[in-house]
């Protein structure tokens, strides 16, 4: 089926499982940190304090970084997942990747709209929200509140820089090698 001009339609995501799980942040990783929000606008790079920048245009090196692990799972672990949520974004995030794609740490249609839930996943630290998997690894800008034994999982970006930083990408295809050691 197809919509548009020759764009094939694809879900928003499959749901399957994973030997491995990269939790990813958006903002500060796969473009530049300083991002808005406006209610009419919606998401947009902030044009004082990003302005060469656009969003998701350090998708093609996380693509690169991935591309010998066809099996590495997604899942998205940033406020996107709140606003515009989980299935918005994944609407404006690159085909190529989007099917990777498994879930979220937070979403909708699983955790609702009680106010409460949601002011307490935006109190819990990324880290926490990640922990009890068996085998994952957490692409992110955000350090704090996280356990210590969840760093040597993490690769950790700068937000400026996310995944443009060579040190980031030698650092998440080591762990990613790793991973895939049998």
């Amino acid at each position: 089926m197809y919509f548009g001009q020759n764009v094939p339609y694809l879900p928003v995501s499959t749901p399957r499982s994973a030997d491995v799980v990269l939790y990813l942040d958006l903002d500060g990783v796969v473009h530049h940190e300083k991002v808005l929000w406006h209610p009419r606008k919606g998401i947009y790079m902030s044009p004082y304090e990003a302005a060469r920048h656009a969003l998701f245009e350090w998708i093609p090196i996380l693509e690169s970084a991935l591309e010998p692990y066809p099996a590495v799972a997604l899942v998205l672990s940033s406020s996107w997942c709140i606003r515009p949520g989980y299935s918005a974004t994944l609407k404006r995030i690159p085909l190529s990747i989007r099917s990777r794609f498994i879930g979220g740490t937070y979403h909708r249609r699983v955790h609702g709209i009680d106010p409460w839930n949601l002011s307490m996943y935006r109190a819990m630290p990324r880290g926490v929200q990640t922990q009890e998997d068996a085998q994952w690894l957490a692409l992110d800008d955000d350090l704090e509140g996280g356990p210590q034994s969840s760093r040597l999982s993490l690769v950790a970006c700068h937000g400026t820089t996310g995944l443009s930083n060579p040190d980031v990408q030698t650092e998440l295809r080591e762990k990613l090698r790793t991973c895939h050691v049998t």
